[in-house]
């Protein structure tokens, strides 16, 4: 995931990398380093000269402006047919002026291949980027412009300097995908639902602040065409359901709802997070990145791959006024399926999966600074990925906790959880470091608080499997062991179909030798003491 986002770091191969000068005019303010320089930024100087903003950027401030050298004003000049800045509109002036200043100082050592962590004066991001230019790797700001000069320090802020004026978007995303005839069928759904009202609204004129930003992911006719809908009826009939796609139940309506995330989310910032929630309700849509590929959906469920859209980066990454499109390669929808048990071993993940030296022969420890993605802890202490014959797929994770020495919590990416009522049951081999060793976690999931606790150190009770059941305990092995066992810590209503944070947050007492197996979510009208596993994984039905 970080080569994504951090791909400014990256040149292409057989490339070489262009110089990046840095300079220091700690004496003079913005205006008095263009002023020192008026062969290369003198029509800019004059732009701020007739829209007034000369004067604030001319004295105390934090600001990051980045400015188009003399060339670059030529060439705006001649693509909009004037001959003179002073022909122009001055508000349209005002408006480019805003757009490439930032109140705020920002490095190119902290850009990232996607927007800018401000927003300029303007209103709107900036999105940065990198791009092959005659044989050189350069940073380029908003597809627009590549970084000529950067990090220019002067006393009230940086400069960088461009080779091309900036300009802002001007249009909504519904204009956007109007005016391109590639999502004609897209757009039509879009008019019919009455969704192109929600997307023509400019974030500084919506009232309404929870769709001011908004990032849609579109589907070009010919990807719509590829999934078997030739026209915009074909696509209608498949999903309205009623016949009526203004209503907010309408399989339609939700289709297109699903498209439409909250926010606006640039690729890098969908591929930083797992999953993000769209205008459908209670729907998510799930995010990864596959080498340089930006994958949705692309999931691995209930033992079976399913095979994601790509987002494809050429054509993606376009700012509008009221948020970002991007450019779906495949057709998808809103998926609809019945909760399913998730039998989750929780010492199975890529990174331990790439060390086939470890991978279930030895022991493998993991310090603060290399922990598996799917894990968080707040340290001192980490985990150690542990081998033993007798734990299913013979390997569990040891796990310290309760300070001082130890992490106080730990945070599990779950799999892939199908939105449903679950009981949740800890699988663990009881242990005791010493006599008086004590270890009492809260279980909870998503910052819920699980019903019942669940302690490392505790062994179950000897008793029947259905008097077991009924004081929250079950075996899990096969053969059966009181050693290890399941502790049924509560029922949770799952809201949303995607991975959950489940967190161990210990209340009593400290222990390392805390030896987590698995954790089962299991439907709570299903069956909850079979199947049960053998060491080599296999799967024990009720007999």
């Amino acid at each position: 995931m970080k080569a994504f986002y951090i791909i400014l770091i990256l040149f292409i191969a057989g490339c070489k990398k262009s110089p990046i000068v840095s300079q220091t005019s700690d004496e003079v303010t913005i205006i008095g380093y263009l002023e020192n320089y008026p062969d290369q930024f003198s029509e800019f100087r004059k732009i701020l000269n007739i829209t007034g903003d000369d004067g604030f950027l001319g004295v105390y401030g934090t600001y990051t402006v980045f400015v188009p050298n003399n060339n670059a004003v030529a060439s705006f000049l001649k693509s909009t047919g004037h001959s003179t800045l002073e022909s122009m509109d001055v508000q349209k002036l005002k408006d480019i002026v805003k757009f490439c200043i930032i109140q705020d100082t920002i490095n190119t050592t902290t850009f990232s291949d996607g927007k800018l962590s401000k927003l300029t004066m303007f209103g709107q991001y900036l999105i940065t980027g990198a791009a092959n230019v005659s044989g050189e790797t350069r940073i380029t700001v908003n597809r627009q412009a590549n970084i000529l000069k950067a990090n220019i320090r002067v006393s009230n802020g940086i400069v960088h300097v461009v080779d091309n004026v900036l300009t802002p978007a001007t249009e909504t995303l519904a204009g956007m995908l109007a005016n391109n005839p590639k999502y004609s069928i897209f757009t039509q759904a879009l008019r019919e639902t009455g969704l192109y009202d929600t997307l023509n609204v400019p974030a500084g004129s919506n009232t309404d602040s929870s769709r001011r930003w908004l990032t849609v992911l579109a589907e070009s006719d010919s990807a719509i065409n590829a999934a078997g809908f030739g026209t915009y009826a074909a696509l209608k009939a498949r999903y309205s359901h009623t016949g009526d796609p203004t209503q907010l139940e309408d399989s339609l309506h939700l289709y297109v709802d699903y498209h439409i995330l909250y926010g606006v989310k640039y690729l890098a910032d969908i591929v930083t997070s797992s999953s993000h929630t769209t205008l459908a309700p209670l729907e998510v849509v799930t995010a990864k990145l596959s080498g340089q590929h930006v994958l949705i959906n692309d999931d691995d469920f209930n033992g079976v791959h399913e095979t994601g859209v790509e987002l494809e980066r050429n054509t993606s990454d376009n700012s509008a006024t009221n948020g970002v499109l991007h450019n779906s390669l495949g057709h998808f929808a809103v998926k609809i399926r019945n909760p399913v048990p998730v039998y989750w071993d929780v010492a199975d993940f890529p990174e331990i999966r790439n060390l086939p030296a470890y991978f279930r022969k030895q022991a493998y420890a993991y310090s603060l600074t290399n922990m598996p993605a799917d894990f968080v802890v707040p340290g001192p202490s980490t985990m150690t990925y542990s081998v033993g014959s007798t734990y299913v797929n013979g390997d569990f994770l040891m796990i310290p906790l309760g300070g001082p020495g130890r992490s106080t919590y730990i945070d599990m990416k779950t799999p892939l959880l199908v939105k449903g009522k679950y009981k949740v049951w800890i699988c663990y081999r009881v242990q005791k470091q010493s006599n008086s060793s004590n270890n009492l976690n809260q279980i909870s999931i998503d910052g819920e608080v699980m019903q019942r606790t669940m302690n490392f150190t505790t062994a179950m009770p000897a008793s029947t499997a259905g008097e077991m059941e009924a004081q929250g305990w079950k075996w899990y092995t096969d053969p059966t062991s009181n050693n290890w066992g399941a502790r049924l810590v509560g029922t949770i209503e799952i809201k949303t179909t995607e991975r959950h944070t489940l967190r161990f947050t210990t209340l009593q007492g400290t222990q390392n030798n805390n030896n987590l197996d698995m954790i089962h979510f299991i439907p709570q009208d299903m069956d909850q003491l079979y199947p049960r596993f053998k060491a080599d994984g296999t799967q024990v039905p009720r007999p």
